[in-house]
Order: C-alpha cells, then structure tokens, then sequence
C-alpha cells in the first residue's frame, strides 16, 4: 500500500542528502541543517527544510503526490564570512546540485521519489543586521 502524503519522508529523504554532502557541510554543519524548527540560540550559517506542501494525485486508480516548497539558508558577517551574500548565493548552489541529485529514491512504501529545484533567490534578512536569506524552491513527485 502507498501513502497518499509522503510529506515526512520526502523533507527526510531531503534533509539526509543536504547532511551526506561533503561539499555542504564544508559550509553548514550538517547538526545545522535542521527540519522546521531551530534551536533558540542558533548557529550562522544554517539551513532549514520545513515541511512541503502536498498536492495528492491519484493516477490511473494508483498515489503519488506532488510535493512543492522551500529550502531556506542563512548567513551572517562574522570574522570568517567577509561576505554573507555571497555564502548563502553559494550554499544555494549546492543545495540545487544536490535536491537535483534525487531521483528514483524509494520512500519505502511502494513510491519513488525525483527532486528538482525549480528557483533560487537571496535576499537581505531584515531581521538581522549584516545577514542574508538564500531560498531554494523546490519540486518533488513521489509516484
């Protein structure tokens, strides 16, 4: 039988490739690569996967859904970031190669798993001085 919303195992399988990336994690820890929530007195850089959005789709009386949302980064000016634009412009671009990178991953219960990204953006995060936002969207279809 498969599940008609594989929301938690496609942000896992997501979460698993960004933390097995060497590349990544020469940039953001992979203990910084957290699922909605992040610790109160959190770490730059960082990266979050909060759920997608499910969209069910019944093809030919079988399930799959189509999953769609963002991967977020964030960067900060410190004595070791002389540019934080440009670290979350280049954590994007790894999180692009690697989400592109899944495809025919099996969820365990029937239905494979292909990721692409579909659009990047970083912009200043006028929550924190000094601090940029990269956003990754993504699309998943689990069939």
């Amino acid at each position: 039988m498969t599940t008609m919303d594989p929301s938690l195992s496609v942000r896992g399988k997501i979460i698993a490739a960004l933390k097995a990336d060497g590349e990544l994690t020469a940039f953001v820890p992979a203990a910084r690569i957290y699922p909605s929530k992040t610790p109160a007195a959190v770490v730059f850089p960082f990266i979050r996967v909060p759920m997608l959005t499910g969209t069910v789709a019944e093809l030919d009386g079988g399930s799959g859904s189509d999953q769609s949302g963002m991967i977020h980064c964030f960067t900060k000016l410190s004595a070791t970031v002389p540019d934080p634009e440009a670290q979350a412009a280049t954590i994007n671009a790894h999180i692009v190669r690697i989400v592109s990178g899944i495809d025919a991953i099996s969820l365990g219960d029937g239905e494979s798993l292909g990721v692409h990204a579909v659009q990047t953006q970083v912009l200043e995060d006028g929550a924190e001085a000094d601090a940029f936002h990269g956003i990754v969207r993504v699309r998943a279809t689990a069939s």
